[in-house]
């Protein structure tokens, strides 16, 4: 695992090294001192720099130089410090994860390096830290997904990593293109059997396919297949968007399976998207009152919230996500602590959305505050890790436009 660069420490955390421009500097030789290999020469001089230990990105520094003689106790001990001083020092996450991973603790390197992407979800080499350990953990859907993030967001382009990368997944996508052009050939024919074994090919093949995964579950529900049709709506309401049609079938499945407290955590689910008055809406609640008893049989709901637990373990945060939320609505009580643990595994799952939110907010006082570099760097990440064409991409776009006319006459005019 590659040891994350500290030259770029801040993340949405903004780093600062205070106003005393003399202490920048001494923190800039420091690094300098550290490039060139100078480590102990590291060590000399933060011993009588008080005020550089005092700052994130010492003790991060600290703990990288330890790393490199190393002794590695020393460095994870300053990494989390680093932390301690900043909470959002995400290149701290990044190295405690790979002292983690190296020492065969994959669940603490994993969970580290979850919390780095809810912080920097742009970093390459947490992504594909990522990408690694749940493939090594037999994760493929989530394995998939981070080597295709690490390819999005990685810049250097011509390293050895990223050509291999690179090249696996584009014949890794030609062979799911074969797949889906026989598909089609054998839609034409009504072969449901053999369309339906193209696409189990497809998504073993590659695992980041939602729509198959729901072609899959409704040519098993249409068999009468119950119980693998129920297993494929499962990984598309768990990994991937879904619609309350996904909802309804897991509810009626798990009820034609005997799952009934699963069933009735369903329903109360779907009958939230549903408008009221409607035949939908009214067979939901029918339904509903059938399954209720299953609300006085603490045993029954007990079991969910161990097994949200065991997924805890195992880093399967969406099924600690669907557990601990069927415990709540089976339980029929508010428990904060568990709210905040779905809360932090659902930024997990996608931090994209929270990291653009904080920044949008950042840019009006950015600019008030004439802060123009920072600001055109906060509109850069926004137009990287936003939907195009979002609000949100649309706004960096003129602000950042507007920023870069301002420092251009600063420069050319003096104004």
């Amino acid at each position: 695992m590659e040891e994350t660069p500290i030259e770029n420490t801040a993340g949405l955390s903004d780093v600062k090294f205070g106003e005393d421009k003399n202490h920048s500097d001494k923190l800039a030789r420091l690094y300098e001192l550290y490039e060139s290999g100078r480590y102990n020469d590291v060590l000399s001089a933060m011993e009588t720099d008080s005020l550089a230990k005092s700052t994130s990105y010492g003790q991060l520094l600290l703990g990288n130089t330890y790393n490199q003689l190393g002794k590695k106790e020393d460095a994870l001990s300053h990494w989390k410090k680093a932390i301690e001083i900043s909470p959002l020092e995400h290149s701290a996450y990044i190295n405690i994860g790979n002292y983690y991973y190296a020492s065969g603790n994959v669940k603490e390197a994993i969970q580290n390096w979850q919390v780095a992407t809810t912080i920097m979800p742009e970093n390459p080499t947490v992504n594909l830290n990522l990408a690694l350990a749940y493939d090594k953990k037999g994760n493929r859907i989530k394995s998939t997904k981070y080597f295709e993030k690490y390819l999005k967001y990685e810049t250097k382009v011509t390293s050895h990593e990223y050509v291999m990368v690179k090249q696996r997944f584009a014949n890794l996508t030609a062979k799911v293109d074969f797949y889906a052009k026989k598909v089609e050939e054998y839609k034409l024919q009504h072969d449901l059997k053999t369309i339906a074994a193209l696409y189990l090919k497809m998504i073993s093949t590659y695992a980041n396919l939602p729509s198959i995964y729901a072609n899959i579950a409704e040519i098993f529900e249409f068999d009468r297949n119950y119980e693998k049709a129920y297993e494929f709506y499962q990984v598309v309401y768990l990994n991937f968007s879904y619609s309350v049609k996904v909802l309804l079938a897991l509810a009626n499945l798990a009820y034609l399976l005997d799952k009934k407290s699963y069933s009735y955590a369903y329903y109360k689910r779907a009958i939230d998207y549903l408008p009221e008055g409607t035949s939908y809406y009214i067979k939901v609640k029918q339904q509903l009152s059938t399954l209720s008893p299953v609300l006085n049989d603490p045993e029954l709901i007990e079991t969910h919230l161990q097994k949200a637990r065991a997924a805890e373990e195992e880093n399967e945060y969406e099924i600690a996500i669907d557990e601990y939320e069927n415990y709540m609505i089976l339980s029929e009580t508010d428990n904060e602590e568990i709210q905040q643990r779905i809360d932090k595994y659902k930024l997990f799952s996608n931090p994209e959305p929270f990291v653009v939110n904080v920044l949008y907010s950042q840019i009006p006082d950015l600019m008030n505050r004439k802060k123009l570099s920072a600001c055109v760097d906060v509109c850069d990440r926004i137009m990287k890790l936003a939907n195009d064409h979002s609000k949100e991409v649309v706004y960096a776009m003129k602000c950042k436009a507007e920023c870069k006319r301002i420092i251009i006459a600063r420069e050319q005019f003096g104004v």
